[in-house]
């Protein structure tokens, strides 16, 4: 503490943290989940529970996200949908502005959007309703709130030896989901691995034996050997050869 060894320590595994998405290729999210299609930010917004937009009469919401030239999607709604169904429509609604729609294991209404796409879905999140659950007019701003990330080093605190108990206490934790994470990223290695080696293209026995039935005939004198060199050069032009070469 004295020289101040761990407050740098922190300082800068903070700042590995906050390079996460560019050091990983955006394959791992806030919560060090891993995934090959790319880190999700998921988030909710403010007014949109299940429980809120199951009651009440029948209404027609319509929901801005991104520029402008994205378009406005509509999301009807009505009295007796399931938790399923309403998250289904928001889904289909809203998935070709970058957005997917789903219940989470809390049994909330949670939002999902490409974490490179993240900052413009947070400033431009926008509902109009005919005043049943949202109010009706121009289009109105609603919050949207980030699911909170796994690992938050900005907040540890290495101040004295309370504040460092407790920063070590996260310390642990944060290894494990570190570790978690690692064991997800080899295995996904590892059968990228095994896909590599079992994708290299075998010719089909087809082809393995005409190779062979030239090879063969090419190697008697006579017309037939003839024959079958002429005809695999056939449309092979001294210009064709020499651009190949070219490519080398």
């Amino acid at each position: 503490m004295r020289d101040g060894t761990i407050e740098a320590r922190v300082r800068q595994f903070s700042s590995t943290w906050k390079q996460r998405q560019q050091t990983s290729g955006g394959t791992l999210d806030a919560r060090l989940g891993y995934s090959r299609k790319g880190a999700a930010q998921r988030f909710t917004v403010r007014g949109m529970t299940l429980a809120g937009l199951r009651h009440g009469s029948r209404e027609v919401l319509s929901i801005a996200v991104g520029s402008a030239a994205q378009g406005v999607r509509s999301v009807g709604l009505e009295p007796g949908l399931s938790d399923a169904e309403i998250a289904q429509r928001f889904d289909e609604a809203l998935a070709p502005l970058g957005v997917r729609a789903g219940v989470n294991a809390d049994g909330a209404l949670e939002f999902s959007t490409p974490e490179d796409a993240w900052a413009g879905v947070r400033d431009s999140f926008a509902v109009q309703g005919s005043g049943i659950r949202f109010p009706t007019g121009q289009m109105n701003r609603v919050k949207t709130e980030p699911e909170a990330a796994s690992i938050e080093p900005d907040s540890w605190d290495t101040s004295d030896e309370a504040a460092l108990r407790q920063t070590l206490q996260q310390v642990v934790q944060a290894l494990a989901q570190v570790e978690q994470a690692m064991a997800s990223v080899s295995n996904a290695l590892s059968q990228a691995g095994g896909r590599l080696a079992t994708a290299s293209p075998e010719a089909p026995p087809a082809m393995d034996q005409a190779a062979q039935n030239f090879v063969s005939t090419t190697r008697q004198p006579g017309y037939q050997s003839l024959l079958s060199l002429t005809s695999a050069l056939v449309g092979i032009s001294r210009e064709r050869v020499i651009s190949l070469l070219g490519l080398r």
